[in-house]
């Protein structure tokens, strides 16, 4: 049975989800973190929709809070620290369910806490996003949760649903997790990328052809790879991915360029980055990704200097 539920990271998913979770349970939820992040959420709380409020604040074993389900909802470029934050806060028996953009966290997060039961996790169509400090969100999207084979349910994946089911948060259980990780990051890797690279909105994904040229170019790439790491993913995926995005509301800008725009980092090693890595691995070109990453990090790095 899982009744204490934290949540690592106070970004926009994160704090959304805590604004429902707290809602439904505050004596049983809790933002972890530890140094000047802890003190400003104790002193500042997280404001989401107009509110203000004051969850727990988790940042010492002294505090004896037994941690049944750690949601870790930083970007993928925070993980490393925050696994050297979280690890004195919990223990062995702490199911740990990341669901960051990207492919990778799972496996660095079961490195790290070999003894854990650490899931897959993933959040889609939520339109949370942040102004500052603030978070505004209308819709939570949907939280996917399992390990990779979800054909028969594990015990641990069962009792996370269901405890995430009374908190409020639209969860589902996916049979192939992995399939339905790829297809996240094949959808960010292709848009949110792209949508950096042109500076645009989502409204121009269905009126600019060579913008959809691009996305296609850069999701063929991991198709490719993905065939090799036998990942059940293919054309009418990306198609359908594709098709999606046209849809997206017009004025909607994605994640990625919403931090490029507010100069926050951005995780394009975990899109870009984990494409080139794979495709060294197996021996396969990625040179769109290749490109997209040299021409974003260099304009990162050229905004840097000119702040200086």
């Amino acid at each position: 049975m899982i009744k204490t539920v934290g949540i690592a990271g106070a970004g926009s998913v994160g704090s959304s989800l805590m604004y429902a979770m707290y809602q439904s349970d505050s004596e049983n939820v809790c933002l972890v973190a530890t140094g000047k992040r802890a003190e400003r959420l104790l002193r500042k709380g997280i404001f989401v929709n107009n509110l203000t409020f004051f969850p727990k604040v988790y940042s010492d074993p002294a505090q004896q809070i037994n941690l049944d389900l750690l949601i870790i909802a930083v970007k993928t470029y925070s993980l490393k620290n925050v696994i050297e934050d979280i690890r004195p806060l919990i223990n062995e028996k702490t199911i740990i369910l990341p669901i960051e953009n990207g492919i990778t966290a799972t496996s660095h997060l079961r490195e790290a806490f070999p003894d854990n039961r650490v899931l897959y996790g993933i959040v889609l169509r939520t339109d949370a996003h942040r102004v500052g400090r603030r978070v505004f969100f209308t819709t939570l999207g949907e939280m996917q949760i399992g390990y990779a084979d979800n054909r028969i349910v594990e015990p641990e994946v069962q009792a996370a649903y269901d405890r995430l089911k009374e908190l409020g948060i639209n969860v589902r259980i996916y049979e192939d997790m992995l399939k339905t990780q790829w297809r996240k990051w094949m959808l960010n890797t292709g848009a949110s990328q792209t949508a950096v690279e042109v500076q645009a909105e989502c409204g121009f994904f269905g009126q600019v052809g060579e913008i959809r040229d691009l996305m296609k170019m850069l999701m063929d790439e991991i198709l490719a790879i993905g065939k090799a790491e036998g990942i059940n993913i293919t054309e009418d995926d990306r198609d359908e991915i594709i098709e999606m995005l046209i849809n997206f509301p017009p004025d909607k800008k994605m994640s990625m360029l919403q931090d490029y725009e507010a100069g926050r980092p951005i995780e394009i090693d975990e899109y870009a980055g984990v494409v080139i890595r794979l495709g060294e691995k197996h021996g396969i070109p990625t040179p769109a990704n290749k490109i997209l990453y040299l021409a974003i990090t260099a304009r990162q790095k050229i905004n840097d200097m000119r702040k200086r």
